[in-house]
């Protein structure tokens, strides 16, 4: 039974977070959705591993999206506290203690694109998920989700029953009421929802029908990463049918069947039969499935784990100023903001990866593999100042990219081979606020999706199908499967 005191402070928390969660001030930006940022409080119970430790070690060990210097600072000035207290770096952490987390909260920005209804009555709603939205709060989005955003628009409480990563469009099943969403989890987690995806994948897939029954292992809970390990894995099934090869680009369209329901388990599945979807950010990596799960862990972690503080890396890499001026002497340096995760700070976020992004430590959607590039548009033609031209350097904004040049244009945007991102804008600032003064890419609208989409869902006695995808053309879907697309209506 838990104590009273801990009873108490529940119902305190409840009040607070209550009292915070205000309607948030959103801008439209070129096709992109922003949430200004915003105060908000982030709190804990002090974990039972961190019992007679100072907090100021605790902190910089477990939430490594700031420096330790930050949260020092933090410490002094009350933007962390315990029990509403102001402690010492060195206030060593007991059982019962509340730990509470003041910050100015940067969400990133999604594609501004409606959110189609495909189906609604007094208990369901049955809505089209666009690419890069996560379904419901997490890491670093909060009001930039899909639940929020249909929460707003309905002005009601709404519940999901399962999961669509970040990256993938399609079909997401909302209810009204939680007796309902129950039982519709029940439908998902008892693999008596049939679900269609289409994909698009990379090489010539077989022509007909094939399938893959090799077992999936999560490689890391906390990242959402998983892969083919026939030793540890748990079974999964997936059925495939090629709808059509693109000759041009070597591409196929896969008609995808899921018969188990195991994590990111089409993406795995069609990466280990030597098909991937081409800008999957995870499983399209070279070599992927030759490599053993460790390895494959090990090299995706540290890749995933740079900064995608621009600045402070190029700054490090090339050896050059910053253009940026910063409010506070005190930044971070790479190997403090090595683990851009805001959902580790504070407090921690157990929940699974919906979304590669959550899923990463920036958002492991946001980060990119090679894929295909029409830059055209792009092309740098005002003067620049170089800032390196030496060998190539990985660096990240939101995307994993290899650039072997790298400049500035006279308007302060970044050029990376030849390719103009322009920097997020800042819509808001606050003293102390590291994020504030740190310098992000805008999201290229390659690296905020992927070639899967959720197009069919049947349950509970009812048939659900979303609209193709921008990138499926209908000419590519043969005939026979045009009713059960819903094609010829």
């Amino acid at each position: 039974m838990e104590s009273p005191k801990r009873k108490r402070r529940i119902k305190t928390v409840k009040e607070i977070i209550e009292s915070e969660d205000v309607e948030p001030d959103l801008k439209i930006i070129d096709g992109l959705c922003y949430v200004v940022p915003y105060c908000f409080t982030l709190r804990t119970y002090a974990k039972k591993r961190w019992f007679g430790q100072k907090i100021l070690q605790v902190l910089s060990r477990e939430f490594q999206a700031y420096p330790s210097s930050y949260y020092q600072e933090s410490l002094a000035s009350g933007r962390i506290t315990v029990d509403d207290k102001v402690v010492a770096p060195d206030y060593l952490l007991k059982d019962h203690d509340y730990i509470a987390h003041r910050i100015h909260r940067h969400e990133p920005p999604v594609l501004a694109k409606p959110i189609n209804v495909i189906a609604e009555d007094n208990e369901v709603l049955v809505v089209e998920k666009p690419a890069s939205i996560p379904i419901h709060t997490t890491g670093k989005y909060r009001h930039n989700t899909l639940l929020k955003t249909l929460e707003r628009k309905h002005s009601q409480k709404l519940y999901t029953c399962h999961r669509l990563d970040r990256l993938t469009s399609g079909i997401i099943v909302i209810l009204k009421n939680p007796e309902k969403a129950k039982q519709y989890a029940a439908l998902f987690r008892d693999q008596k929802v049939s679900k269609t995806y289409l994909a698009l994948c990379i090489g010539e897939v077989p022509d007909g029908k094939f399938s893959c029954s090799e077992p999936i292992l999560q490689v890391s809970h906390k990242l959402g990463i998983n892969k083919v390990d026939h030793e540890q894995g748990k079974p999964a099934h997936t059925d495939f049918t090629r709808l059509h090869y693109d000759i041009e680009t070597n591409r196929s369209l896969v008609l995808c069947e899921p018969r188990t329901g195991k994590m990111h388990q089409i993406r795995v599945h069609l990466a280990h039969c030597g098909f991937p979807i081409p800008n999957d950010p995870i499983y399209s990596r070279e070599n992927w499935a030759k490599k053993s799960t460790e390895e494959f862990s090990k090299e995706l972690t540290e890749a995933l784990f740079r900064t995608d503080n621009v600045t402070h890396f190029i700054k490090e890499q090339a050896n050059c100023e910053s253009p940026v001026t910063a409010e506070s002497n005190e930044k971070p340096t790479r190997n403090d903001s090595r683990a851009l995760d805001y959902k580790t700070v504070l407090p921690e976020n157990d929940e699974k990866s919906t979304d590669p992004s959550k899923q990463s430590p920036s958002s492991l959607g946001s980060q990119n593999a090679e894929i295909d590039k029409n830059i055209s548009d792009n092309m740098l033609q005002p003067e620049q100042t170089t800032i390196t031209q030496n060998e190539q350097t990985k660096i990240s904004g939101d995307g994993l990219k290899t650039a072997s040049h790298i400049s500035i244009t006279p308007e302060g945007d970044f050029v990376l081979d030849g390719v103009v991102h322009k920097r997020i804008p800042q819509l808001s600032y606050e003293a102390g606020c590291p994020e504030c003064q740190w310098t992000r890419l805008v999201p290229r609208r390659e690296d905020m999706f992927i070639f899967l989409h959720a197009v069919r869902y049947e349950l509970d006695g009812n048939v659900y199908v979303s609209q193709l995808p921008d990138w499926c053309p209908k000419e590519w879907i043969p005939s026979k499967y045009h009713k059960h697309l819903k094609l010829d209506s």
